[in-house]
């Protein structure tokens, strides 16, 4: 049986050059997160969301903090996205897309049973 050969995503230069800015916000909101700056973290992965980053940091930073915070319908929010986005991520492999949304979809069901529904 022959291989299958990896599919090759097309990147234009603007789709690049997204990727590029957004992997600095995601880098900003860590430095800020560490320097104590929950408010410009925040801000920073939720732009980064908003556009679809196509990498579960910016979702899964967002969910602690909205969760530290008591903050649960953000925290479903940003986990809804996040299951959006990147189940049809074209950057993973079908494999990593669906242990990827697996886990958080698993951490939607237990936020929900936490708060009871």
């Amino acid at each position: 049986m022959p291989r299958r050969q990896p599919r090759v995503v097309q990147e234009t230069l603007e789709d690049r050059w997204r990727l590029e800015a957004q992997t600095a916000r995601n880098l900003e909101g860590l430095a800020a997160e560490q320097a104590g700056d929950l408010e410009a973290a925040t801000a920073l992965y939720e732009r980064n969301i908003a556009e679809g980053f196509p990498a579960d940091l910016p979702y899964g930073r967002l969910v602690a903090i909205y969760e530290r915070q008591g903050a649960l319908d953000d925290a479903e929010r940003v986990l809804l996205r996040a299951i959006e986005v990147l189940a049809t991520s074209s950057r993973r492999s079908a494999a990593e897309r669906s242990a990827t949304v697996r886990v958080f979809k698993n951490r939607l069901a237990a936020l929900r049973k936490r708060r009871g529904g």
